[in-house]
């Protein structure tokens, strides 16, 4: 039985639990300074032997799903519950007044951290690039067919708004009219958030050289020299319902002026015999359980908070106090949470 309450005792520290929230505070806030997810050639690259080892032994790497703030994690969760059991059945045992704010509270945290978890070890992102027509698997049975992209623009010609319009189809069959996902107004679907996240242009450029033979197409950031000039391919524009290719004309480095093309014209000794250019769009599909916990703790640490603040400006009234006892304070014994 003294093992049962030294163990009891020691789990529902205050000491315990300060102890606890300083080791996952300054771990966390030495993995917001690593990267987290990319490949080890990635970090190989970027970091000296000796932090890559610390980066290593503290698992930064994929800390928020690494047992490094798992166990400190864990152990918070398991002190907060003793906490607050204890609690509740020291006040359901001495008649104190009933002030269960401080309870939601703790419970909320609770939940708080099961959403945390869930998100670390549950959460799912994926992102697909598609032209108009084309279609992407999202999973829980759902597939999007985009329907047109939009891509809209300031005077300046900076960009002001992606749109993609898709059609959404659950398990072959469509769902609903075609829906416009937006940036900062994305899709949600059962548990599926879908995001506008990129743009981009893509296409095929056909040169020919002046024997009339068909060079290989270049791929943005390819070049070819002449008269002293470094040509850069850039990529595609769209000029109305035309498309154009650009490149940028160099000398020593330094960047002297784009050049805009069209079929027929001439870079170089080459010809342009076509253009072909398409718009992409990003669209990042996002699963992640613990968004339910997180808004149900919000809820239960708000209502707590709120409900403290209420009682505590409440004039004191008088406590139940079982027969043949003293009254006991309604505040916490020292050493409690």
């Amino acid at each position: 039985m003294n093992v049962l309450r030294l163990i009891f005792a020691f789990f529902k520290s205050v000491r315990l639990a300060v102890v606890l929230i300083v080791i996952i505070i300054v771990l966390s806030f030495l993995a917001t300074l690593v990267p987290q997810g990319r490949p080890d050639q990635w970090y190989e690259a970027r970091y000296a032997p000796p932090l890559l080892a610390l980066i290593d032994t503290l698992q930064l790497r994929n800390f928020f799903s690494s047992l490094v703030f798992l166990v400190p994690v864990g152990f918070f969760t398991v002190n907060l519950a003793f906490c607050t059991v204890d609690r509740l059945v020291r006040r359901a045992r001495t008649g104190a007044a009933r002030r269960h704010g401080p309870d939601l509270v703790h419970i909320g945290l609770l939940v708080l951290i099961a959403g945390g978890l869930a998100t670390g070890l549950g959460r799912h992102e994926a992102t697909w690039t598609l032209a108009e027509g084309d279609e992407a698997a999202i999973g829980s049975g759902y597939t999007l067919h985009l329907v047109s992209f939009t891509y809209v623009t300031y005077d300046n010609g900076s960009p002001r708004d992606w749109i993609s319009t898709v059609n959404v189809l659950r398990d072959g069959r469509g769902v609903g009219a075609a829906i416009p996902i937006e940036v900062n107004h994305p899709l949600r679907l059962k548990g599926i958030t879908v995001y506008q996240s990129s743009y981009d242009v893509t296409g095929t450029l056909r040169l020919r050289d002046p024997g009339g033979a068909d060079v290989p197409p270049p791929e943005p950031g390819d070049f070819f020299d002449q008269g002293g000039f470094r040509f850069v391919f850039e990529g595609f524009r769209r000029q109305g319902d035309a498309w154009t290719a650009s490149f940028e004309r160099r000398r020593g480095g330094a960047p002297q002026e784009t050049v805009v093309l069209r079929v027929g014209d001439s870079i170089g000794p080459f010809t342009v015999t076509g253009i072909e250019g398409r718009e992409i769009t990003g669209l990042k599909a996002v699963s992640d359980p613990g968004l339910a916990p997180f808004a149900v703790a919000l809820f239960l640490i708000t209502a707590g908070l709120c409900l403290t603040f209420i009682q505590n400006r409440m004039p004191a009234t008088s406590q139940r106090t079982p027969a043949g006892s003293q009254p006991v304070p309604p505040t916490s014994q020292g050493g409690d949470t």
